[in-house]
């Protein structure tokens, strides 16, 4: 078929993706109501399975690829050190799609926000990534750099809880289920950390270039 010729700069893209995120902040995380994070501090991990999408003309189905982010403070104050990892498994057209999707140089919202505040961000790295998304359980693992796994929230009496965030506004997703991450370790250059007990959440999303859409 015919289709409108595309700006050169703009490059049209999107994607529905499975979400799993965890950082350091207690259940719930403050910054998801633009509060304080619990630490003071914020540091995290996201990770997208990709179910569906293409960026200017290259298939992105199935496609796996994760960012971890390091704020010494406040988020908005920056000076944060990140890196985007892929699976190996991605074709080389896939991985300068998701390259170019993380650079936040073509829009997408937090991808956006979180490039820009970063004044560090180390080389674009193709890696092993495990990722198993079927909620509220989630793991993730890339051999030696880092590894997480959460699982339902729950009241001291063993009760599982299932609270769900709908935000309206939310520029990584717009409803999400609040899990526990039992435990996640990050070893990656200054990126490290070691938790147990902390926020995490799944979730479906879907991105464009005008960031969280769904």
């Amino acid at each position: 078929g015919t289709m409108a010729p595309r700006s050169s700069k703009k490059t049209m893209w999107e994607f529905e993706a499975d979400y799993f995120t965890f950082c350091n902040c207690d259940w719930g995380c403050p910054c998801n109501f633009n509060a304080r994070p619990t630490q003071g501090d914020c540091h995290g991990v996201g990770a997208w399975r990709i179910r569906k999408g293409h960026f200017d003309g290259t298939k992105l189905d199935g496609v796996v690829f994760a960012a971890a982010y390091f704020f010494p403070g406040l988020i908005e104050q920056g000076h944060g050190i990140a890196r985007f990892y892929v699976d190996r498994k991605a074709s080389p057209a896939q991985r300068r799609a998701i390259e170019a999707i993380c650079s936040g140089k073509i829009g997408g919202g937090i991808f956006e926000i979180f490039a820009n505040l970063a004044e560090k961000i180390y080389p674009f790295m193709a890696a092993d990534i495990d990722l198993d998304i079927a909620g509220p359980r989630a793991a993730l693992r890339i051999p030696d750099i880092m590894e997480a796994e959460c699982d339902s929230l729950s009241y001291p009496d063993g009760m599982i809880i299932k609270p769900t965030f709908t935000l309206p506004h939310g520029i990584e997703f717009k409803t999400a289920l609040a899990t526990n991450t039992k435990k996640w370790w990050i070893r990656d250059g200054e990126m490290l950390a070691n938790h147990k007990n902390v926020y995490g959440i799944v979730s479906q999303v879907r991105f464009t270039q005008d960031g969280c859409v769904g």
